[in-house]
């Protein structure tokens, strides 16, 4: 049976996700921070990277896991690019942190790229790619995760579901993609666990290595599209940990186990002015004309074919005006803290 449901507004989300994060001793500018991020997420109904994940922050904060007290400074390395090392702290705060010192210099010279290292869970990566966007610029964004992903031919996950974002803009409509390297990130299987509801079985396997429908079964990821998405998520390992410093696959911390632990993550972040190469209003037209004549093809079923981004934003707009619906423990744990 699938949990109650219970819809709520952004501003009570935020509110109550500062709180539960200020009273596990995180500082309220940061909590700020971190909710803003999780609402997003949860407005454009990604809710696996939502305020579900709060408890688990708190924990780890309680434990010693996240260092409060971090400054999250920046080191420039040549014109363009510079390292932010997150100390341990908010992985949230640094990628924010880094994605405003981006825009500024891209600003500048036309090019930004930012290395993270140290940092911890950071969650949606759309939240940042969508700030480049609102400010008229082009992203990438990738960061690493610990062990979670089988190999192909393989028995026992080695590297993470390593996340990817990307948004170009357009003069109306942007581009916007954000995906786990696995065939779903972990967390929509935790939120079907909260949910109880089963999952496709292309997701995950069980302990055994077998093809599961159950959530509560489900031990390992598989990488999506096979040994291409397997090639991407070892891609994306080499740019994080390997380029900027940190640790890989199996010598991370788990973000689900030891807890008084700092994870050792690192990010990469890309940032590119439209106007780089030619006229920036003559490439946002050109994208733009490109998503309208994706718009116009035909579909099967009579409805708009869509690009990456757009189902989100809908989610969005309708939540914005119906509300953003929680599974009732979640609320509950929001409402009471418990």
């Amino acid at each position: 049976m699938s949990e109650r449901m219970i819809t709520t507004t952004p501003e009570w989300l935020k509110e109550k996700a500062v709180l539960r994060l200020s009273e596990a001793g995180l500082p309220r500018d940061q909590a700020a921070v971190v909710a803003e991020v999780l609402v997003f997420a949860d407005l454009r109904g990604v809710h696996s990277h939502g305020v579900m994940r709060i408890p688990h922050y708190a924990e780890r904060i309680r434990r010693g896991g996240i260092n409060t007290s971090s400054t999250f400074p920046i080191s420039p390395r040549g014109r363009v690019a510079f390292l932010l090392d997150a100390q341990g702290g908010m992985g949230h705060v640094a990628a924010n942190k880094a994605t405003e010192a981006a825009l500024e210099l891209v600003s500048k010279e036309g090019l930004a790229l930012a290395g993270i290292r140290r940092t911890s869970h950071a969650g949606a990566m759309s939240y940042y790619v969508q700030k480049a966007l609102d400010a008229g610029v082009a992203a990438l964004v990738v960061a690493n995760t610990d062990p979670a992903v089988v190999p192909p031919g393989g028995k026992v996950p080695f590297l993470g579901t390593n996340p990817l974002a990307f948004g170009f803009p357009g003069l109306k409509d942007h581009v916007l993609l954000d995906m786990a390297t696995s065939e779903v990130a972990l967390g929509k299987v935790l939120y079907a666990r909260e949910k109880n509801t089963t999952i496709p079985p292309t997701w995950a396997v069980d302990e055994e290595g077998n093809p599961t429908t159950d959530p509560h079964r489900a031990k390992w990821l598989l990488p999506f599209g096979g040994y291409k998405g397997y090639g991407i998520i070892l891609m994306i390992e080499l740019l994080t940990s390997v380029l900027i410093g940190g640790a890989f696959g199996p010598h991370l911390v788990k973000m689900y186990g030891e807890l008084e632990k700092q994870r050792n993550l690192a990010m990469w972040m890309l940032f590119i002015d439209p106007g780089l190469f030619r006229a920036a209003d003559e490439v946002k037209a050109l994208c733009q004309e490109l998503v309208d004549e994706i718009h116009a093809q035909p579909s099967v079923s009579g409805e708009q074919v869509m690009v990456p981004g757009e189902p989100e934003q809908r989610t969005m707009e309708r939540y914005l005006k119906e509300g953003i619906p929680l599974a009732e423990p979640v609320w509950r744990y929001l409402e009471e803290g418990r």
